[in-house]
């Protein structure tokens, strides 16, 4: 008899409950809503969430990715329609993060546990201090003026004429270096690529939004092959929240503008602010394993 050694592989490592599941499932649904009506991704605040029930670190990260691929992808969709994904821009700054991508998830399993926690509550910090901000300067703009400096003259909007060799090279560093953190962490950390398209590239926000998403799901897609080499994620969950986190998502594109965005961020900075206690108490606890 043929010996298939795919079937003996644990499909549901998580070993998640059947309350766990429904929990996942209700959760994803419920911020794929906020997701969607805000235009962001979900996996800074669906991870830490898998951390909070106990799940193990490296193959909640794998799995994280497994559900960004499959939100991103619905997002991608009428990116790609409406002509707003530059495709030479997703190959000079997608490539670098490509490769990092892969690269940390394939080498994810030698990070010691603590330390990859802690890599993700730092993230988190800096998400909520982030969505704080953007709270706070929206709420204080119709208060009072504020000055800001002018903005960026955008004389290409696609940023393909802003593409510097000079400037290629520290770009595709950076873009490793996030990659590498992203993948291993189970992070596409597409906030921290929007800042070199809009500034670097003076992209025009709508085209830098489509391509930021394409490097995501592309980043998304090799961070995931390479904690699959190692079978680091569990189906099951990635089944369970993929699916319902993008019927939230679709329903919460729908709605966008009748809630309040505002609100929503608060909502998303006050969430942030919740979970990365539970990371960092969780990376203490592994500490030095």
């Amino acid at each position: 008899m043929i010996d298939m050694p795919i079937l003996a592989i644990d499909w549901s490592p998580l070993n998640a409950s059947l309350g766990e599941y429904i929990f996942l499932g209700v959760f994803s649904f419920i911020f794929g809503i906020v997701a969607g009506m805000l235009g962001v991704a979900l996996g800074v605040i669906r991870l830490p969430v898998m951390l909070a029930l106990g799940f193990n670190p490296v193959i909640s990260a794998g799995t994280n990715l497994g559900v960004s691929i499959l939100g991103g992808t619905t997002a991608s969709w009428p990116h790609w329609r409406s002509g707003r994904i530059v495709f030479r821009v997703v190959l000079v700054i997608g490539i670098p993060a490509i490769v990092g991508s892969f690269l940390g998830g394939l080498f994810a399993d030698d990070v010691k546990s603590w330390m990859l926690l802690s890599v993700i509550a730092g993230i988190l910090a800096i998400s909520a201090l982030s969505t704080y901000r953007q709270w706070y300067t929206t709420v204080r703009q119709p208060l009072r003026p504020i000055r800001h400096r002018p903005p960026p003259v955008i004389t290409d909007p696609t940023g393909v004429s802003n593409i510097r060799p000079k400037r290629l090279a520290a770009d595709s560093g950076l873009g490793v270096i996030i990659g590498l953190i992203g993948g291993a962490a189970g992070l596409v950390l597409g906030t921290l690529r929007l800042p070199v398209l809009l500034n670097v590239l003076r992209m025009d926000p709508r085209y830098a939004a489509g391509t930021n998403n394409a490097i995501g799901v592309l980043a998304g897609v090799f961070g995931f092959v390479g904690h699959a080499v190692n079978v680091n994620f569990d189906v099951a969950v990635i089944i369970v929240m993929g699916v319902t986190g993008m019927v939230g998502s679709y329903i919460g594109a729908t709605q966008t503008g009748k809630v309040s965005s505002t609100l929503m961020r608060l909502i998303v900075a006050i969430m942030l602010t919740a979970v990365t206690p539970i990371v960092i108490i969780r990376a203490v606890a592994e500490y030095p394993n």
